[in-house]
């Protein structure tokens, strides 16, 4: 069951991140989409998105029997997939500033799940 968590956490956070990502993307690109094309496109992945998250909480408080593990590895989903949404779909890469705040993002989830 902890593997369930594993994946619905990753899969949810994935879905829910290329939501974002689509809206953005259409609503951002020349000649724009209008608003409600963007929100209706990203609609379907962000509700599926949606109930894995809300089904991993649930089973992963179960399971795990600590919340903040669950929202420990659902943060280190979200700092694994969005630099790549962000990389490979927009085609923008990091500004120092924020290379640097996604480092220090990583050590903190890191010493979250070790120490």
């Amino acid at each position: 069951m902890k593997y369930l968590v594993l994946l619905l956490l990753f899969l949810g956070e994935t879905l829910s991140i290329y939501a974002e990502e689509i809206g953005a993307k259409l609503y951002g690109e020349q000649p724009p989409s209008t608003f409600a094309h963007a929100l209706l496109e990203s609609s379907v992945p962000l509700i599926i998105g949606a109930l894995c998250l809300i089904v991993a909480y649930t089973l992963g408080l179960r399971y795990l029997h600590n919340i903040w593990v669950v929202s420990a590895i659902s943060f280190a989903s979200i700092l694994l997939m969005e630099p790549l949404f962000n990389f490979f779909y927009i085609g923008q890469t990091p500004t120092l500033g924020a290379a640097l705040g996604m480092v220090f993002a990583v050590l903190g989830i890191v010493s979250t799940l070790f120490l």
